[in-house]
């Protein structure tokens, strides 16, 4: 019996070939999107870990403190512990290059005196006239650079290189070239080498240092040595493994990984869609086939099981073709990725090449089967369900489907009411897996309504149409009201599509929204001079010395030094801000909330009490008054919680404190922004050319009005939803595949109803117009019940996904004018999709499609 139904089966997908392959298609766009951003993930931790391994060499231990280092004599005590076998400081600064094709160099600073048997570097004599070039590193100003950087330059031994410095623009003589491999291939070539002692001085950092690499005696265990470092260090010096740091360095991208996974799960339900729909019209279309199968004793169970069997093999197809379509979208959105780690995490990363994962690939296929047999169960249901005798009659004497009942629907509503009581209580928590619970609820939940909702849709919009589109809107809408299960397919896969805009679109409304109201009350100053085009600065900085140079300009009234950082806080991280306290009150006192004003004056400005973010506040359960305890280099400090600030530089939360108490315990001097106040009168361009001058031919400084500022930041949350805004594209590609679809299938259904038509006097006009019309009801239905979807799905973005990853709400905006300009943009594509099938409508033979069936 089998192989007669699988003859059966074959012969359907031959002669319907083009619903068979956009089911395929759409499977394998769902899949491809899921895989890429997957394969993706795993090529940038690999590259995170790659690079802080590849930096270590040989270090079985590193002592580090966060960004801001430590004072260099600890790496008296930590050689002093016995244990020890080696111990060298390090220090990474990514410098700006004054070349015109060139932006950043990774600059590694060792101790060139030692052994440099932790850090090992190949040197290529063939190119150096100098028999040991280490020791010429001791000499200020020397550098040695990797064989790629040098050769993409034309540099060789002797020549000068130009860098950005906190003191100013300074010559630097390659001393040395290495070979592009191990440390060398880091940060794609563009790496160098330099005295630790001399980069102290080179880039203001003090006596400090930002690590220092480890290796343990043959007769200490690591977990031993790492016990006796705990003992004797202070606090805030963690004692960690290559491998631990890189995982740090993961953990800091958790919240745009997971983001990026839960959407691109997203875009495999529209997949989801385009099945229950394909296989929805499968069952029309074999209607009374399937009758005389239940007749001659076919049973039920059969009749389902071919159709998942059929279901699975189109899971095969479209997960191979989604798997090998991912892997070559992986390097495009790893990239973007990358690059979203770098803007707004300060992640420094080597670029590695996607590699196939066979773990991540069976995953997606497994996923992509999944959905196909998951979106064909119900149609297979109704397939099993058939009644012989109503199956063979002709279409025209059909009964129209039942709408679904009052149990699914009562299930619906119940698993939409669940999902929204998880929305308003879901924890603060970075990395939660409860917003993927939550979202898979929500859509099983619309999964169910959908045919309801379509029904009741078309219902109360045929009268528009019928009066719009005259007989043919009539009949075009009549068609949606008698197959709502067939249409819900093709509404569903549109209302998954609009959906997901309109709630993109929403959020990251009412995110700008958010950042200008942040903007008007903590960066409102008149004018911002950054030492990066990133959020944050790991490594290069400014030096105090340019702040006053700026304070001395006639149109300034007042300078802020600012340091932004991240510093370890109860085994994670938080974002530090230390910032002139005195000048932070006089123009942002009014976006504090929780104390007093002579509180707020009395503790801030003399360091006795500290600022944090509510999202802080929430992922930490810290109020106002309690005390937060910082491990620092010099030990543990202690505040109290004098109030709370609106802040989202960081997904992690964001503590305030005074600048001059900052630089007391952490012993950091450097400055990542200079907020600059304007005299009341002074010209803002007058003032932005005086800076832009001071600073030309000195640092690497951008000077932003408050205007270009905000831009800045602007582009900055493009960047971050720029994978968003490419999944809408295939989430709407994939809905009109669904139309297509749809329309071709309900034209060859419906070829006796086109040939009566016909035959009574209807133009061939008039039914590429019903059919035109009908891809117009299925955009208006698509756009209300999208509309209505998107209800839950904003709030799901705007408070689960943001509260789970980032630890605070996002307003909640409705974007009508996303959803008015859409309407009209929807109808055209939907009219595109349908022209082919309204083509084919009209040149329906009359007498062959009367007597088809």
């Amino acid at each position: 019996m089998f192989s007669a139904l699988w003859d059966f089966a074959a012969r359907q997908w031959l002669t319907h070939r083009l619903r068979v392959a956009l089911t395929a298609v759409s499977i394998a766009l769902g899949v491809g999107v899921y895989f890429a951003v997957a394969t993706a993930n795993a090529a940038l931790l690999e590259s995170l870990s790659l690079t802080v391994e590849r930096l270590a060499g040989k270090a079985a231990l590193e002592v580090v403190a966060g960004e801001s280092g430590f004072p260099e004599g600890v790496l008296d005590q930590v050689r002093a512990i016995p244990g020890v076998q080696l111990a060298e400081p390090v220090i990474e600064v990514i410098a700006h290059t004054a070349l015109q094709d060139e932006g950043n160099l990774l600059i590694l600073g060792v101790d060139t005196t030692a052994e440099q048997r932790l850090h090992q570097f190949e040197f290529d004599l063939a190119q150096s006239q100098l028999a040991d070039p280490l020791t010429y590193l001791t000499q200020p100003n020397s550098i040695l650079l990797s064989g790629s950087f040098a050769a993409r330059h034309r540099l060789k031994l002797g020549d000068q290189l130009t860098l950005y410095t906190p003191r100013g623009r300074q010559a630097f003589t390659v001393q040395g070239l290495f070979k592009p491999t191990g440390v060398g291939a880091v940060f794609g070539g563009n790496i160098a080498v330099m005295d630790v002692y001399s980069m102290q001085l080179t880039f203001d950092r003090g006596h400090n240092l930002d690590r220092i690499d480890l290796l343990n005696s043959a007769d200490l265990s690591i977990a031993d040595l790492r016990s006796r470092l705990r003992a004797q260090l202070p606090r805030g010096l963690q004692i960690v493994s290559p491998r631990t740091r890189g995982e740090a360095l993961q953990n800091a991208v958790t919240a745009m990984r997971l983001g990026m996974s839960i959407t691109s799960f997203i875009a495999l339900l529209v997949g989801v869609y385009i099945i229950i729909n394909s296989f929805s019209i499968a069952v029309n279309q074999r209607w009374k086939d399937l009758g005389v199968l239940r007749a001659v004793g076919v049973p039920a169970s059969a009749l389902t099981a071919m159709f998942l069997v059929e279901a699975l093999l189109l899971g095969v197809l479209g997960s191979l073709a989604g798997v090998v379509g991912g892997y070559g979208a992986a390097a495009l959105t790893g990239k973007i990725m990358g690059s979203i780690a770098a803007s707004v995490y300060g992640v420094v990363a080597t670029e590695v090449a996607p590699t196939l994962h066979p773990g991540l690939a069976c995953g997606a296929f497994a996923l992509g089967i999944g959905a196909a047999l998951f979106g064909a169960w119900l149609p297979a249901r109704t397939a099993a369900k058939i009644d012989p005798i109503l199956a063979l009659h002709h279409i025209e004497l059909r009964q129209p489907e039942k709408l679904v009942g009052w149990l699914r629907i009562s299930a619906a509503v119940l698993l939409l009411c669940l999902s929204t009581l998880l929305i308003v209580s879901v924890p603060a928590a970075v990395g939660t897996t409860l917003p993927l619970g939550v979202a898979v609820i929500m859509f099983v939940g619309l999964i169910l309504l959908m045919p309801a909702l379509v029904h009741w849709t078309a219902r109360l919009l045929r009268p528009a149409l019928d009066w719009l589109g005259g007989s043919e809107g009539a009949l075009a809408m009549d068609a949606m009201i008698q197959s709502p299960r067939r249409s819900a397919g093709t509404v569903g896969a549109l209302m998954i599509g609009l959906m997901f805009v309109y709630s993109t679109a929403a959020y990251i409304q009412s995110y700008r929204h958010m950042i200008d109201r942040w903007s008007d009350q903590l960066l409102n100053a008149d004018l911002f001079v950054a030492a990066t085009t990133l959020l944050r600065s790991t490594s290069y900085h400014f030096s105090e010395a340019l702040g006053r140079r700026i304070a001395a300009l006639p149109e300034v009234q007042r300078v802020e030094n600012v340091r932004f950082l991240s510093v370890p806080f109860r085994d994670d991280t938080a974002a530090l801000i230390a910032i002139e306290m005195d000048g932070f009150l006089a123009r942002a006192s009014n976006s504090v909330t929780g104390g007093n004003a002579k509180t707020l004056r009395e503790l801030l400005p003399t360091g006795r009490g500290a600022l944090v973010s509510r999202n802080f506040a929430s992922r930490w359960g810290i109020r106002v008054g309690e005390r937060v305890s910082l491990d620092t280099p010099t030990g543990q400090l202690v505040l109290p919680v004098a109030g709370m600030v609106d802040d989202y530089r960081s997904d992690k939360g964001s503590i305030f404190l005074d600048r001059a108490l900052y630089k007391m315990v952490w012993k950091d001097d450097a400055v990542d922004f200079v907020d600059v106040s304007l005299r009341a009168g002074a010209s803002i361009a007058r003032a932005k050319r005086d800076i832009t001058r001071l600073t030309a031919d000195s640092e690497h400084a951008l000077v932003y009005t408050n205007a270009e500022f905000r831009g800045w930041i602007a582009g900055l949350v493009d960047q971050f939803f720029l994978l968003n805004y490419m999944q809408l594209v295939i989430a709407v590609l994939v809905a009109v595949l669904g139309i297509s679809n749809t329309l071709f299938m309900s034209v060859a259904e419906r070829r006796r109803e086109f040939g009566i038509l016909r035959s009574i006097g209807a133009l061939k006009s008039q039914l590429r117009k019903l059919v035109l019309l009908e891809a117009v009801a299925v955009s208006f239905v698509g756009v209300i019940v999208g509309t209505f979807c998107a209800l839950f799905n904003i709030q799901f973005m705007s408070h689960t996904v943001s509260t789970a990853l980032a630890g605070y709400d996002v307003p909640f905006v409705f974007p009508w004018q996303v959803i008015l300009v859409s309407l009209p943009v929807v109808v055209a594509v939907s009219l595109l999709a349908a022209w082919a099938p309204a083509r084919r409508a009209m040149q329906t033979p009359v007498l062959e499609a009367i007597g088809h069936e």
